[in-house]
């Protein structure tokens, strides 16, 4: 993994890269999601945020890309549209969004840029989801999330404190113990009667029990476990006894890296597969996949037990681990990274909503009828896939398609901040070898949900609303993050409505026939022919087995559900068990990325960091490679 230790790292709580001999045609996923408008609220002016239902990749946004990548399908004549511009964008998520702000401040607010988005909104995984419900306006965010401010370049830096963001106080705004930005915070586990013999929540500080912090006694005997499986647990976490005494100092690093955290707890701490659950649900959403795919160093920085239980150098160095830990924040905007994006798309566009702060831009509502004016110097074009990119004389040719009709234009200049999966299929003219490289990280598929509830006075009255699910479909849930900026309230009490995130980590857990790519690729087919009404059951049928004995009733409480669906979600980030340990330079996200004729690339992708400062890292590169700066 490399690099600075990140909030994926002690995450408590939480492209179009296509799979190889696929037999499924794109009619064939479009058909399983027959039907499920009528499960959507769909506001009558089209605003994206509110729409709820299936959204993320949702249909419309795909089906030119994979008819492309999957059978070379695109048109043979393009209609040539607008002037040409200084600098086509093709992507508008943040990589793309913070590219043409750059690129502006670098070259001139007078130059042209044009960013093609395939989506109905822009922001890529930075998506807001928008509920109105007794009044008032509720969010939640559908992709990127936190603000992984200790990770940040200076040039991360520069660009948020440029645009508005006061990490300071946006970490201020947030009620306390929110462990999706304080990793030690309190939260709970829902135990599933399938997998623990019945239905029951446990609440405690459990990040603090599983580093040593905390006393691990009662909250152990509190997971009702059998008491052999309580023992070895015990003595796992307190580090009784040397699990790997056999091995030196560097046989022990070579087996923590070699080894699967699956392997170790199965075959060195002799527990049971329901005991090593326990510790999935934040494995899986914060890696795509669960410990058999993942070392033992990997999932132990992530703050999972063991640590203590690998000799004396291990039993020091556990003691590091949660005073990192303990000072990591988190900052978290209401709607995710969806206020960033939105913070600059209204510097690129400043007609499309009102304010000039982080504060406003919470609850404004943006114009989306400004963001393709023919006479703005910026422009965003929904609803558009690119399918060729074409270096040409002096200037870059960029072809898409828009509502079934191919257009052309050209530009001076061009950025693909789009999937990297997707590049070798647009950009024809590439070597192969970068074809390969740019193919080489498949994204890891994700799910997340957000369900209104009109009352949310059963939920909360189990506690926190932070739980781990083990076993269940959905493997996190809680509450929507509590912030409160300028006029709007994040935070919540008693029977007012609230918003519950849920994530679903469709990609299988197998053990040692297939690689972490073919494993998100399985996840992927998952995904696409996992209909909306299958999301709409399981979040009843969960709901009701958490929260029913509360007085949960899921026909009366649901208000409405909108399901984030990211098929192509977390950038690769190379693994322990899986990847080689290439030279600097030498990574295949590093040779994949390089310019070629007037074209540069920028996404998390090429950084290969499924994080929000990834992606504006991209962005201050390929604007440099464009500009000579």
């Amino acid at each position: 993994m490399g690099g600075k230790v990140t909030r994926r790292d002690f995450l408590n709580g939480a492209a179009l890269t296509l799979a190889a001999g696929t037999t499924l045609r794109p009619g064939d996923l479009l058909a399983e999601e027959a039907g499920q408008a009528a499960s959507a609220t769909i506001d009558s002016d089209l605003y994206p945020p509110v729409l709820t239902g299936m959204r993320g990749n949702h249909k419309g946004a795909y089906e030119v890309a994979h008819a492309l990548a999957w059978r070379g399908e695109k048109p043979t004549e393009y209609k040539a549209v607008d002037d040409r511009y200084d600098l086509v964008i093709v992507g508008g998520g943040l990589s793309g969004l913070a590219s043409a702000y750059l690129y502006r401040q670098k070259a001139g607010p007078d130059k042209k840029i044009l960013i093609l988005e395939n989506h109905d909104d822009f922001g890529g995984h930075a998506k807001r989801n928008e509920f109105h419900s007794g009044g008032r306006m509720l969010l939640g965010f559908g992709g990127s999330i936190n603000l992984e401010q200790d990770n940040f370049s200076d040039n991360v830096h520069q660009l948020l404190k440029e645009i508005g963001v006061d990490l300071d106080k946006l970490d201020a705004a947030r009620e306390p113990g929110y462990a999706m930005s304080e990793p030690l915070s309190p939260m709970g586990y829902f135990l599933n009667a399938e997998q623990y013999g019945q239905d029951r929540i446990v609440e405690d500080a459990w990040m603090q029990v599983w580093l040593g912090v905390a006393d691990p006694g009662p909250p152990i005997a509190s997971l009702g476990l059998p008491v052999e499986q309580q023992k070895r647990l015990l003595a796992l976490v307190k580090g009784e006894e040397d699990l790997l005494d056999e091995l030196s100092v560097f046989e022990t690093l070579d087996y923590v890296g070699s080894t699967s955290y699956r392997e170790f707890l199965r075959n060195r701490a002799g527990l049971s597969p329901a005991t090593i659950g326990l510790f999935e649900p934040t494995m899986r959403t914060s890696y795509g996949i669960g410990p058999s795919s993942l070392s033992v160093t990997e999932v132990l920085m992530a703050g999972a037990p063991g640590l203590k239980s690998l000799g004396i150098t291990a039993r020091l160095a556990s003691k590091l681990v949660p005073f990192m830990a303990e000072r990591l924040r988190s900052p978290i905007f209401p709607d995710g990274n969806a206020s960033v994006a939105r913070l600059l798309v209204r510097q690129l566009i400043p007609g499309v909503a009102p304010g000039n702060t982080m504060e406003d831009v919470v609850e404004a509502r943006f114009d989306y009828s400004q963001l393709d004016r023919t006479d703005a110097p910026v422009r965003i074009r929904l609803n558009s896939t690119a399918v060729h990119v074409e270096n040409r004389d002096a200037v870059v040719e960029v072809s898409y398609v828009q509502d079934g009709q191919a257009y052309r234009v050209t530009a001076s200049d061009g950025i693909l901040a789009c999937y990297n999966g997707m590049i070798p299929h647009i950009c024809p003219e590439l070597p192969e070898a970068q074809k390969q490289n740019l193919k080489y990280g498949v994204k890891a598929p994700l799910v997340w949900t957000n369900v209104l509830l009109r009352n949310g006075e059963s939920a909360r009255g189990s506690g926190a609303v932070q739980y781990c699910c083990p076993g269940s479909f959905f493997e996190l849930v809680y509450k929507a993050p509590p912030v409160s900026l300028g006029n709007y309230r994040g935070g919540s009490r008693d029977s007012d409505p609230l918003v519950l995130w849920m994530a679903h980590v469709p990609s299988p857990e197998e053990e040692g026939t297939k690689s972490v790519r073919d494993l998100f690729r399985d996840g992927r087919r998952r995904l696409y022919t996992t209909p909306f009404a299958t999301f709409e059951t399981e979040v009843k049928k969960q709901l009701t087995a958490m929260f029913g004995p509360r007085g949960f009733d899921a026909d009366r409480d649901i208000e409405a559900i909108t399901v984030n669906r990211w098929a192509h979600g977390y950038a690769y980030e190379y693994l322990d068990l899986d990847d080689p340990k290439w030279e600097t330079g030498q990574a295949p996200h590093e040779l994949g990325r390089k310019p070629f004729g007037r074209v540069s690339i920028a996404n998390s992708d090429s950084e290969a960091s499924a994080y929000l400062h990834a992606a504006i890292d991209a962005a201050w590169r390929a604007v440099a490679e464009r500009l000579g700066t």
